[in-house]
């Protein structure tokens, strides 16, 4: 057995995994059996017969039956906190065809309105479906035609709007492109299609009702349910705000940030992009 930290180690360990086929990265002993953990962190590692001597009266018990353990992934790259919020929105993820979008956005449409504006709000729609990944706003103004809409693309740099969102931002065929971004438009008319590219999603992002702190806390648990499952369980978040800031702490203080987290603070005069990814602050001038 090789100890870990082995001086803070008590007299038992308050977890066994035991029976196992443990994968320890550490080139001259790669296999074991079994981990002891103790205090949140890896204690001991070794064959089942040594670690039993860390079992006590109150360790919990894992039986692993030849199961594999690793060591948790790193993310390198995730946004936690505005995935998990795109991911309860009406997520686009798992829709394969046109036909199957419009649907879900039809179904999301029907359900109760948690907002005054009435904004549908979603993520996750395959640019690939689309010729020149250009979906047109008279798609959408046929499911949803009384209220406006924002769709984020999969790619996390372009968004799909609806008549009635491009309204209420303003942009018609005289809106000029804002810097580092693309209001895509009907190559006959010059009128602005419904899709939205870069910087040119905010103008109607940034009229989209904010968050608020549960809707925040809400996406992180999701998220870190999501992380968990795949077995990740370190992440970098870059250009974090005052507000994830914020919901990171509340989760960590209720003993709910079950991955380590490293969020980094977003650079003075850059916002948060269309994906949760950051960008140079732009005007529509």
């Amino acid at each position: 057995m090789w100890l870990v930290g082995a001086a803070a180690l008590s007299a038992q360990a308050d977890l066994v995994l035991r029976g196992g086929a443990v994968y320890t990265m550490d080139a001259a002993r790669t296999r074991a059996q079994a981990v002891a953990i103790d205090d949140g962190r890896i204690a001991a590692v070794g064959s089942d017969a040594e670690v039993a001597s860390l079992i006590g009266p109150t360790t919990e018990l894992v039986d692993l039956a030849g199961r594999m353990v690793l060591p948790g992934f790193h993310d390198s790259h995730i946004h936690p906190i505005s995935g998990g919020m795109r991911a309860l929105s009406c997520s686009l993820v798992e829709a394969r065809t046109i036909d199957a979008i419009l649907a879900k956005v039809r179904d999301c449409a029907a359900r109760p309105r948690t907002d005054a504006q009435g904004w549908l709000i979603g993520a996750g729609w395959d640019l690939s479906l689309f010729p020149a990944a250009n979906p047109h706003r008279s798609m959408l103004d046929a499911v949803v035609p009384d209220r406006p809409v924002f769709l984020e693309g999969a790619d996390g740099h372009s968004a799909w709007v609806n008549s009635r969102a491009l309204a209420i931002a303003g942009i018609d065929r005289s809106t000029p492109d804002p810097r580092n971004g693309v209001i895509e438009r009907d190559r006959a008319s010059g009128e602005p299609s419904g899709t939205l590219r870069e910087s040119a999603a905010a103008l109607v992002s940034s009229r989209l009702p904010p968050p608020s702190s549960e809707d925040r806390r809400a996406g992180l648990r999701h998220a870190l349910r999501s992380a968990a499952s795949f077995g990740i369980t370190a992440m970098i978040d870059p250009g974090v705000d005052q507000d994830d800031f914020e919901t990171y702490v509340a989760a960590d203080t209720a003993g709910e940030l079950t991955a380590r987290v490293l969020a980094c603070a977003r650079p003075l005069g850059v916002r948060a992009g269309v994906h949760g990814s950051t960008t140079a602050e732009s005007s529509a001038s």
